[in-house]
This record gives structure tokens, C-alpha cells and sequence, in this order.
């Protein structure tokens, strides 16, 4: 059975299909209307390198270096990201009243850090955005506070965009729809297609039964019995009946 076939037996079989489709349209539209929206917003971070080149020379040039100067901003994206990702600066953010669930990236081969929000409430998600942009900067700090350097020596962060720009999304709950309408289709035609096959099978048992009474209704002849053979002929009577034949 094609999807052809099956529109044919779902339209043949329409009040079954009909009010369960009519049926996952209201739960879909109920679900719709109960569903929070949500707040989505986007940041973007860049880590600067050094504006300064080290000078040789002195007390300076003999104490450890900073690594991260050698290791590059994209490498120290990717540990930022790494960090930022952990449970402990997830409850951070939720200290600050922020949404724990934010998701970050590095674009690839560059220093670029992206956030992504979502949240239930505009205010949550510009506070989340604004808490993770500022640990960002925090722990690109924290990295290189122990190297010895002059201003303009280490690794920078520099917000490109801050986030501020929130949108209604209500992409998870059409999602949420789609799939509801989905399911009930598919219980629709399931249903039509139990339907059918009980309705043909009820239909060939009254026939086989209507076949049965119509046989049942032609009785056989039955044999008669020894008390309706009728009498024999007596000799009287078989001689008038039948004349005799002469030998010549």
C-alpha cells in the first residue's frame, strides 16, 4: 500500500480520520498556547593578540614568558570555551541570575567566541549574555595574570557584538505542532486502516452467513422409508396386466 492508497482509505473511511485529525489540530493548538515563548540572543567575542612586542633585556626577559603569547588567541579561545563550558561557571551564571543552559562556540580557524541564549524571559537572557561575555573577559585575564608584562603584552578580549539584540522565538514550539499533527495522522490512519480490515471481515462473515442460510433453506429429498414403498402386485393382477406369451 502506497500513500495514494492509503489517502483513498483514509478518505473512505473519513469518520474515523476526521475527528481524530480534528483532534490533534486542537491539542497541537492547545500545546502551542500553552508553551512559554522563548528569547534567544547571540554574542560575539574576539581575543585580541598583544599590541606591544616584548622587549628583550633585563629581569623581565629572564622570568617565565607568557605561553599564551606563543600558543596563539586561537588555541586560547578554544580553552576559554572549554572552561566556560564546565558545571562550575554554569552555576555561576545562575548565581547572577542568568540561564545555565547557554551554549558556546569558537568559529572555525579564527579567535572568535560565540554565545548563544535561550531563555523564557527577555530579562533572563540579556543577563545571561552579559554575565558569560563578562566571565569571557575574566578568564582571559585569570590566564595570564601570573606572567610578568608590560600593558599591551597579553591577549585582549574585545566584544564585537554584545548581544543586546533579543528575539521572540517561536521556532521549539512550531516544532512541537508539527510533531503533534504528525502523530495524529498516523494514528488516523492506523485507526482507518484496522477499520477497514474489521469492516471487510465482518462483511464477508454475513455473506458466508447469508450463503449458509440460503443452503440451509434447499433441503435434500431424504429416501423414503419401508413403510412408504408402495404394496406389491398380486398375482391376479399381474396376469391380467401382463399377458402371457405362447411358445409357437
Amino acid at each position: 500500500m502506497d500513500l495514494l492508497d492509503l489517502l483513498k482509505l483514509m478518505v473512505r473511511r473519513w469518520y474515523v480520520t476526521v475527528p481524530v485529525l480534528l483532534g490533534a489540530l486542537a491539542a497541537a493548538l492547545v500545546v502551542g498556547g500553552a508553551m512559554p515563548p522563548e528569547y534567544k540572543t547571540t554574542s560575539a567575542v574576539l581575543l585580541v593578540p598583544p599590541t606591544v612586542a616584548p622587549v628583550p633585556g633585563g629581569d623581565r626577559d629572564r622570568a617565565p614568558g607568557n605561553p599564551w603569547l606563543r600558543v596563539g588567541e586561537a588555541p586560547m579561545a578554544q580553552a576559554v570555551q572549554i572552561a566556560l563550558s564546565s558545571h562550575e561557571f554554569r552555576q555561576k551564571v545562575a548565581a547572577q541570575g542568568g540561564d545555565p543552559s547557554y551554549e558556546m562556540k569558537v568559529l572555525n580557524r579564527s579567535a572568535i567566541l560565540t554565545v548563544d541564549v535561550t531563555s523564557d524571559s527577555e530579562a533572563k537572557s540579556l543577563t545571561t549574555v552579559t554575565a558569560v561575555n563578562q566571565l569571557i573577559r575574566d578568564e582571559v585575564e585569570a590566564r595570564q595574570a601570573g606572567y610578568p608584562g608590560r600593558p599591551g603584552e597579553q591577549i585582549t578580549t574585545e566584544v564585537l557584538d554584545p548581544g543586546l539584540n533579543i528575539t521572540n522565538s517561536r521556532s521549539s514550539i512550531l516544532r512541537v505542532q508539527i510533531v503533534t499533527v504528525a502523530l495524529g495522522f498516523l494514528i488516523a490512519a492506523v485507526l482507518a486502516a484496522l477499520v477497514d480490515v474489521i469492516s471487510r471481515l465482518i462483511t464477508r462473515r454475513r455473506s458466508t452467513e447469508r450463503h449458509l442460510a440460503r443452503t440451509a433453506g434447499q433441503a435434500p429429498i431424504a429416501p423414503r422409508s419401508h413403510e412408504d414403498a408402495p404394496e406389491p402386485l398380486e398375482p391376479e393382477y399381474l396376469a391380467v396386466v401382463m399377458p402371457t406369451t405362447s411358445p409357437f
